[in-house]
């Protein structure tokens, strides 16, 4: 599966922006994991409904039958691809141009539509990339290693299979074996947390070391998946592990306290994980966000502010956003005009305009800003006036 990022999103702008005179197809629905609605191929029919959509907006834009029938060929692969169908989660997203496609499986619950636009359309999954949207856990266990994508309300494994074993010990072969917790009889302090160590003090220094090095590995690997992002990262395990994987890795968004689980099934499973990164995780995102509206409360009104939708799209296209907060609305339609260098709103959507929101997220994260969307899981606040935006410039 999939995880989409940052530089997921760089990439589909800079396709988008390579791809002169074309248009540009954003498909979203509602997906399952399982249960009779997979059985039955809901997915598909309703993935198949939305490509019948598609085609009907590209021939209001005057693309002829043959040129439709290019676009949209990666998507009716897709449609038959009985085996890709079998493995879900909440959402899915798919994003075609000419000579490009895209699709990413969604751990939260995507809308029913379909935007035939000048440029990708990005508002639903917004909820992913802001502050409050998503978190990772790793779960580091002599029988079981595990990683997970997790929003407030969804948590899903990550098949790292291909590069990770299924459990240290497979990784390290150990002769020696019992609990994390009892196979040692000596100990080593590492950064901060007793290492506890096995018969002796040699095979204990060895296996410390073999362990390190799993370590390391590990990380690497994760690298692939995690990229440059900033999400959170919850470490679940003993002590040791965790102290080991917190000095050694490369990710720079570790959260401080770990979590212990029982390794029984019930104890390790997804549910049960999630709960207990729950404890964690989500009180650090409240208190970003209430940090940061903090922030903003205390200059409202000073010039650093804006709640006017055309302002804000413009001074993140000119990157002067340094908080975003978003509220969960219907597009709102306008276009950036770079010789004047102002936003102007629309009523009804006209042929190259953008969806005003996206474009002041996508470009507030484009550039290292924050982006907030309130009302998400019952994280953030609603605007009781109703506005759709509220920004804290850079200066």
């Amino acid at each position: 599966m999939a995880l989409i990022n940052r530089s997921d999103i760089e990439k589909l702008l800079n396709v988008q922006s390579n791809s002169k005179d074309a248009l540009c197809i954003s498909i979203y629905i509602p997906t399952h994991r399982a249960g009779h609605e997979t059985l039955n191929g809901q997915n598909q029919t309703l993935f198949k409904n939305k490509l019948k959509e598609a085609r009907t907006l590209l021939a209001r834009h005057d693309v002829a039958e043959t040129e439709i029938n290019s676009y949209l060929q990666p998507a009716e692969e897709l449609l038959n691809d009985t085996n890709f169908w079998r493995h879900q989660a909440e959402g899915l997203a798919v994003f075609i141009t000419k000579g490009f496609s895209a699709h990413y499986t969604l751990p939260i619950t995507m809308p029913d539509v379909v935007y035939v636009l000048d440029q990708f359309y990005f508002t639903p999954i917004l909820p992913i990339l802001s502050q409050n949207g998503r978190f990772f856990i790793l779960s580091l266990y002599r029988e079981r290693i595990g990683f997970y994508e997790a929003t407030i309300e969804r948590i899903r494994q990550i098949d790292i299979s291909a590069f990770a074993p299924e459990s240290i010990n497979e990784a390290l072969k150990f002769t020696i074996k019992g609990n994390d917790q009892d196979f040692h009889n000596s100990t080593t302090t590492v950064n901060g947390s007793n290492i506890v160590h096995g018969a002796g003090a040699t095979k204990g220094d060895d296996e410390h070391d073999e362990v390190r090095e799993f370590i390391h590995e590990i990380d690497n690997s994760l690298q692939e998946i995690l990229h440059n992002a900033t999400e959170p990262l919850v470490l679940a395990g003993v002590d040791h592990y965790c102290a080991l994987y917190r000095k050694f890795s490369k990710y720079k968004h570790i959260v401080p306290q770990n979590i212990n689980l029982n390794e029984s099934v019930a104890g390790m499973s997804p549910q049960t994980i999630h709960e207990k990164a729950l404890e964690v995780v989500k009180p650090l995102m409240q208190q970003s966000h209430t940090d940061s509206l903090s922030r903003y409360e205390n200059v409202a009104g000073t010039g650093v502010t804006s709640e006017d939708i055309a302002t804000v799209a413009a001074e993140a296209v000119h990157g002067r956003v340094d908080t975003l907060f978003i509220t969960p609305s219907n597009p709102v339609w306008g276009r950036y005009d770079a010789k004047s260098a102002v936003a102007e709103v629309h009523k009804n959507y006209q042929r190259g305009d953008d969806d005003l929101i996206n474009l002041a997220a996508i470009k507030t994260l484009a550039q290292g800003g924050k982006v907030f969307v309130s009302s998400y899981n019952g994280l953030a606040e609603v605007n009781e006036d109703g506005g759709s935006v509220k920004a804290l410039f850079r200066y």
